[in-house]
């Protein structure tokens, strides 16, 4: 059974390397750096060594010359396995120093295993080849140097263009968070204000800035404290308060209607914290204002008008005012709702009346009109006109339309 000394610093990599080759038949020794791996091939001579470049202590490059300085160990075949010295002056250097092969990471399994099998296959039982123009210590610290020194090229390199993507990263966040139009709120557990956006002037119409929140309690932001505690209650039982209701008490006592919503996260030094945005919702709960106060306009015009209005939504009464309520001769509304409208022609055309209706609601988008005899709550018939058009109540499709007695008319 082949012997291989795996040299990796990374225990992750070390691990399934070892289990790659283990599952193949050979058999493992491992090591972390260049000092372990010596004293390892000293104790149980490998018949093969897989190394890592980069390590603490001593690196592949000086592992490998210290190892071709050793007469014992230099017949053993040294094989390069590396993800981070790739340049080809890195591979020349390596094979200067003696090793046999360069692999560079990632590899698939098989082409790896093909290589370690034809190096063990050239060099078992063979002398080491002798180099053709071996590196003198001058040469071989010169060399090493400039492969550390791209090796720091590089990862400056790398290091510049993370920066640079993270400095445009930070841009567009700070640019996106300056112009927030929520106010952004950051806050520990037990309420100082850490961060907090620029738009808070814009909120407390320039009373407040950003700077004079910083460091003090969230409490200032309340206009009672019950509203600070209906959040951090919703935070506690759900994680997370949505669209919630408050009152912002600016410093000449004005107060700012908004919405919070806020929840609990952790930040990058593990410290729990609550975050939040505020939202300036005066604007709307006045345009709700309004538009409750047109309903009631609209409502009280509807309930005090001359004709008999009403809803028709899945084909029974959602709807009548006072006067539908009385011209079919009931004591309420609420006898009538729920009713089918095609309940109410009278029974000698019910049916004839019922099946216009039907086909005029479902064919019609109207306006439309039929004439037919309808039948009060005490029994008596009532000659009537529907007018009625298809429409939209509560966000919904409906029938809506006015019943007119025309009795009279008929019989003029």
């Amino acid at each position: 059974m082949d012997h291989v000394l795996i040299v990796e610093d990374n225990e992750e990599n070390r691990t399934l390397l070892k289990m790659l080759l283990e599952v193949n038949g050979y058999r493992v020794t491992v090591a972390g750096d260049g000092l372990e791996a010596m004293d390892a091939a000293q104790r149980d001579r490998p018949d093969a060594v897989v190394s890592d470049v980069l390590m603490p202590k001593m690196d592949g490059f000086a592992l490998c010359r210290a190892w071709m300085q050793d007469a014992a160990l230099r017949r053993i075949p040294f094989i390069f396995y590396s993800a981070t010295y790739v340049h080809p002056d890195d591979e020349q250097f390596a094979m200067a120093l003696g090793a046999v092969r360069y692999l560079i990471k990632p590899i698939e399994a098989a082409v790896f295993l093909r290589e370690l099998r034809e190096v063990l296959q050239q060099w078992t039982g063979r002398e080491a080849p002798s180099q053709a123009a071996p590196l003198d210590e001058l040469a071989s610290h010169a060399l090493h140097e400039s492969a550390l020194a791209r090796k720091v090229e590089d990862k400056v390199a790398q290091l510049e263009a993370a920066n640079h993507k993270l400095r445009e990263s930070e841009e567009k966040y700070r640019r996106i968070y300056d112009n927030l139009q929520d106010v952004y709120v950051e806050t520990t557990l037990d309420g100082i204000i850490v961060e907090m956006s620029p738009m808070v002037a814009t909120l407390t119409r320039g009373q407040v800035k950003r700077e004079d929140l910083i460091g003090t309690s969230v409490d200032v932001l309340y206009a009672d404290a019950h509203y600070r505690d209906t959040i951090l209650e919703a935070v506690k039982q759900r994680g997370r308060a949505i669209d919630v209701e408050s009152m912002f008490r600016n410093r000449d006592g004005s107060l700012v209607q908004c919405s919070v919503s806020a929840t609990i996260v952790r930040g990058a030094d593990g410290e729990l914290k609550i975050i939040a945005t505020l939202r300036d919702i005066s604007g709307r709960k006045q345009a709700e204002g309004e538009l409750v106060e047109t309903e009631n306009r609209a409502r009280s015009l509807v309930e005090q008008w001359f004709d008999a209005i009403f809803v028709i939504q899945d084909d029974r009464i959602a709807y009548c005012n006072p006067r539908f309520v009385e011209l079919l001769g009931y004591a309420s509304a609420a006898e009538l709702i729920g009713m089918g409208l095609l309940s109410i022609p009278a029974e000698k055309d019910a049916t004839a009346t019922a099946e216009t209706l039907r086909r005029l609601f479902k064919e019609n988008t109207g306006p439309f009109s039929h004439a037919f005899a309808a039948a009060r709550e005490d029994g008596s018939i009532i000659d009537v006109e529907l007018k009625a058009v298809q429409a939209t109540y509560r966000g919904r499709p409906a029938i809506i339309g006015t019943l007119r007695g025309i009795s009279q008319e008929k019989h003029a």
